[in-house]
């Protein structure tokens, strides 16, 4: 995995944002997180909400919960749970949470160019489930508002569940997937699955990618199945296919480097 690796590592320095770079480093160890944090930093709102080009579709300045969530993840991945940040985002959390648990785009954000999957009634489901996610993994995340989140999303389930909706079906799989014991969560695994993974078929470049960028443990059995397929897919320039554009294309591949390093494949 040497030669992988120092493809990846060249291809997100030649080609990622000053964020990026940092998170390179910080997971290659030729930095500390620190510069992630002040990296970070600069897309963060006076209200604790993120915007302003983190999610690189929308370049607004208005806070919006699916950047918030973006960040979420990048504070579990990379250990900022004890940083600034962390807090003012849990409180912009606490302040934006509706009364029936969802997280929801505003008005305002709607004067900016924004992708179809933003907007107020657009994809609150998927937005809450983001956010959700991560919170269940935060220590310091508030047990009122997981709780909250967590009944907006099963009292919709009913409704959602019936569009068969791939987006839905990543929300809902992310966030039950970490409550197994809840009674609702074999249900809506089992619904989840069936929309993600149709057919019973040989494991695939797509998944292996999205178990990776969700930060999933990937199945004892598809272990060796994922790192033959990191070898065979990753491209010429150091990089992997992906459905989303260059910026997520090198987000990917910090978080495949993250994951090989975690897997000790990598003497760093």
């Amino acid at each position: 995995m040497r030669e992988v690796y120092q493809k990846a590592k060249e291809y997100i320095l030649n080609n990622g944002t000053d964020l990026q770079k940092a998170c390179c480093n910080y997971v290659t160890g030729q930095e500390d997180k620190e510069k992630i944090a002040i990296e970070l930093g600069k897309y963060q709102n006076d209200d604790g909400g993120w915007a302003n080009g983190l999610e690189i579709e929308y370049q607004g300045p208005v806070s919006t919960p699916f950047s918030t969530s973006v960040v979420l993840g990048h504070i579990v991945r990379f250990k900022l749970e004890n940083s600034e940040l962390l807090k003012k985002t849990l409180d912009y959390l606490k302040n934006t949470q509706r009364e029936d648990g969802k997280w929801e785009d505003v008005e305002e954000m709607t004067q900016y160019p924004h992708p179809p999957y933003m907007g107020p009634g657009i994809y609150p489901e998927f937005k809450t489930g983001m956010v959700l996610k991560w919170l269940l993994r935060l220590k310091s995340a508030d047990k009122e508002m997981i709780e909250k989140a967590q009944a907006y999303m099963i009292n919709h389930f009913e409704e959602i569940s019936q569009r068969n909706d791939f987006w839905s079906a990543v929300a809902y799989t992310n966030v039950f997937s970490h409550m197994p014991h809840l009674p609702e969560s074999a249900k809506i695994m089992e619904w989840g699955l069936k929309i993600l993974a149709p057919k019973e078929e040989q494991f695939v470049w797509g998944q292996v990618m999205g178990m990776i960028e969700d930060d999933m443990p990937i199945p004892d059995q598809f272990q060796s199945d994922a790192l033959a397929l990191i070898k065979q897919c990753q491209e010429q320039d150091g990089g992997w296919p992906h459905q989303f554009g260059e910026y997520n294309r090198i987000w990917s591949a910090i978080f495949i480097i993250r994951f090989l390093k975690a897997k000790k494949l990598l003497s760093i």
